[in-house]
């Protein structure tokens, strides 16, 4: 396994298991506010949440800066990439933005060759985008194995209409045969588990990475802000099946709290992962 430059990337300890930050960028959405409350809901205190996450919003009306991290564990002679970011772009959700991953792997002494193992929490144009060189149509990894759920396969790639990113990014993945579709919670590394966490997605995933008597959830899209940490029982707008998601949500941060386990998720501020702390008997987010 190539050596990794610490001071080229984020990189967090678990245990035995390192896990790297691969930052593929961030933008500042113009016009598009944070998400509202729901109908009786209370409103969200969004200059609370700016203060506490400065780098999570932008400007006075409290817009959100979507970040967009990749992460790469590393265990047992193996590398593992979660997320596949934007990509090339311009990605046009983000204000056209364009992904960073080719420069951030050079910086970080790595290259597409260097990992066995794509593991894709869903199949969301934000998270597929470095999956496959469309100038050769062939998986920028090489030497992966490439893991998403099966009902998200089914969900999107069984539409009359499949999404056009949907074609370029992850059916040619089935076609070259290196694509798995799990069906249930699954160990794919010894201290390395997918966990079945739906509603942003119907087959969305969650990483569980675990290492003498430490953990650390990579939480994919189930937490798409800090704030959710806070205020689990919100509501996102962007979940396919929104009751569900809250029900995830709620679950998943129950369990991050009693385990004393640590977090990051993929559009979190950069580097993306903190630990849940009570103030004055609320969960917050807090930054390492």
């Amino acid at each position: 396994m190539p050596t990794v430059s610490d001071a080229s990337a984020r990189v967090l300890a678990v245990g035995d298991i390192r896990v790297l930050a691969l930052a593929d960028g961030y933008a500042d959405i113009p016009g598009r506010p944070a998400p509202e409350p729901g109908p009786g809901e209370p409103p969200f205190d969004w200059a609370a949440y700016h203060a506490a996450f400065p780098n999570g919003f932008h400007g006075d009306a409290h817009l959100w800066r979507i970040h967009n991290t990749c992460y790469a564990v590393e265990v047992a002679g193996r590398r593992i990439l979660v997320d596949c970011g934007v990509g090339v772009g311009p990605y046009p959700r983000y204000g056209n933005m364009r992904g960073e991953m080719l420069t951030v792997l050079a910086e970080s002494g790595l290259g597409f060759a260097d990992f066995d193992t794509v593991f894709l929490t869903h199949a969301h144009p934000d998270h597929v985008g470095w999956t496959v060189d469309e100038s050769t149509g062939r998986p920028r990894f090489a030497n992966a194995r490439y893991l998403v759920h099966e009902r998200d396969w089914r969900h999107f790639g069984g539409r009359e209409t499949v999404p056009p990113y949907f074609k370029r990014f992850v059916q040619p993945l089935h076609d070259a045969g290196v694509l798995e579709l799990l069906q249930s919670e699954t160990e794919i590394s010894p201290g390395v588990t997918a966990l079945e966490t739906p509603g942003h997605t119907p087959g969305h995933m969650s990483l569980l990475v675990q290492s003498r008597g430490e953990g650390f959830v990579i939480a994919g899209d189930v937490l798409n802000s800090p704030i959710y940490l806070t205020e689990p029982e919100r509501p996102f707008g962007s979940d396919a099946d929104i009751p569900l998601g809250i029900r995830t949500r709620v679950e998943l941060v129950e369990r991050i709290e009693a385990e004393g386990w640590r977090v990051a998720a993929a559009h979190f501020p950069q580097p993306g992962w903190g630990e849940v702390v009570r103030i004055e008997g609320r969960r917050w987010f807090r930054a390492l």
